[in-house]
């Protein structure tokens, strides 16, 4: 009888803390059940793409979006922030946040490059962030708020906001790689679908 209560008392707590994310229809909430209903659940990997998108020109700070069909979380499935030398910093599951070469983002089917536009003092900053965090815990679904665990969107939103720019478009308890996208901090350097 106890554990139904206190689930019932969490349940309406969060409800009402939170109340504006739940108004929202854009909610990230709302976008993965409406996505699990047509079959769309996780990450949508279903094959290696090969794109032919150029990273030339991409500078510390800017930031990588990669897709595949049927992704749960919109048209990208996963972000990356460029820290240069053709490394990434990213958040995966197995490797938690980490760096990878920039190159293996060739193996998805869609991919943009965008850049944020702020100082260049900013981006610096984020950039010194992310990788100060590196090793830290990957969980698929972090919330916006806390520091313990990260996926990889939070960490390089988090890394943005700690100087003011936030990336994040709505009031959700997470962040979409698609929010960056449309967020309006920043312009499409260039994007490919195969």
């Amino acid at each position: 009888m106890i554990f139904p209560l206190v689930t019932v008392l969490l349940a309406g707590a969060l409800f009402l803390h939170n109340r504006v994310v739940f108004a929202n229809p854009d909610a990230a909430m709302y976008l993965y059940v409406k996505n699990a209903r047509q079959g769309r659940l996780g990450y949508g990997f279903d094959d290696y793409y090969g794109n032919g998108i150029s990273f030339a020109d991409l500078e510390p700070g800017d930031i990588i979006l990669g897709g595949y069909p049927g992704c749960a979380y919109g048209r990208f499935s996963h972000a990356g922030i460029y820290v240069g030398d053709g490394r990434v910093v990213e958040g995966y599951a197995d490797l938690g946040v980490n760096t990878q070469p920039v190159e293996h983002y060739r193996e998805y089917q869609e991919v943009c490059l965008l850049r944020v536009q702020a100082p260049a003092a900013v981006k610096a900053r984020a950039v010194e962030y992310v990788q100060s965090q590196q090793g830290g815990l990957f969980y698929p679904v972090a919330f916006k708020n806390g520091q313990r665990f990260w996926n990889c969107t939070k960490i390089m939103w988090k890394a943005y906001m700690e100087s003011g720019v936030d990336l994040s478009i709505r009031e959700d308890f997470w962040v979409t790689p698609d929010e960056f996208y449309n967020s309006p901090w920043v312009s499409i350097i260039r994007e490919q679908r195969v």
